[in-house]
């Protein structure tokens, strides 16, 4: 899938949440083709996973049987909105349909919410790995506030994420302290295959539109493409990008 995707089960009083994290952009320097490194996570309440999951099912089999779109198929945003005629057997307009199709049924999933991180790596001291998981981290931090229907009286924390050299297996003290106490680090990051993974997927297309908001590449600056993006938008409602 990318350089940093995964989950994280984050636990407060609010209850038991998973995070499903994925990136867009590449933490490279000096000959970058993106200036922009993103993060993008997917928090679902744990009393709301099995619906999400099968929420989301649901939505593929829609895939399949308007478009064609085989169950088994990873939505992987920059290959299924890249410029080919062909992927996956569809062509880019019936592509861009099916990523209407789902953003739309993002919208409406029950007991999920959205954070996402930006950061310029023109300006960025530093790491843009490490500085886009503290900001991701304490986006989190911040909506974790948010009243939840569900309270779980435990504590705790899980990251979860897909096997890539990129991925914080050794989180620097500013990742650790953003995520939380130390005592609510559970475990470090597991791995996690993103082609078996819905939600993982979406947190890749929305972290790849996060990145077209930004820097828009030639079919983003046109018409179709801002509808995808103002949709992504209000998936996001006020966690507006930051650099």
């Amino acid at each position: 899938m990318g350089a940093v995707d995964g989950a994280w089960a984050r636990v407060e009083d609010t209850g038991v949440r998973i995070a499903f994290v994925d990136e867009s952009g590449d933490v490279g320097g000096i000959g970058s083709p993106t200036r922009h490194f993103v993060l993008v996570a997917l928090v679902v309440e744990h009393a709301s996973w099995a619906a999400v999951n099968a929420e989301l099912c649901a939505m593929r089999e829609r895939l399949l049987s308007r478009h064609g779109l085989r169950l088994d198929a990873e939505i992987h945003a920059s290959e299924f909105l890249g410029g080919g005629q062909l992927h996956l057997g569809l062509g880019i307009t019936e592509r861009f349909q099916c990523i209407h199709h789902v953003l739309k049924s993002a919208l409406a999933l029950p007991g999920t919410s959205y954070v996402r991180a930006c950061i310029d790596k023109s300006t960025c001291q530093g790491s843009p790995l490490d500085a886009a998981w503290q900001q991701l981290s304490r986006e989190i931090g911040e909506d974790v506030e948010v009243p939840r229907p569900h309270a779980c009286p435990a504590r705790g924390l899980i990251v979860l994420c897909d096997h890539h050299a990129a991925l914080p297996y050794r989180p620097t003290p500013d990742v650790t302290k953003a995520l939380g106490n130390a005592d609510s680090l559970l475990e470090l990051p597991l791995g996690r295959d993103s082609k078996d993974s819905l939600p993982l997927q979406l947190a890749d297309l929305l972290a790849y539109l996060t990145r077209q908001s930004i820097a828009p590449n030639g079919y983003f600056a046109k018409s179709g493409g801002r509808n995808l993006l103002r949709i992504a938008d209000a998936i996001f409602a006020g966690n507006k990008p930051r650099a």
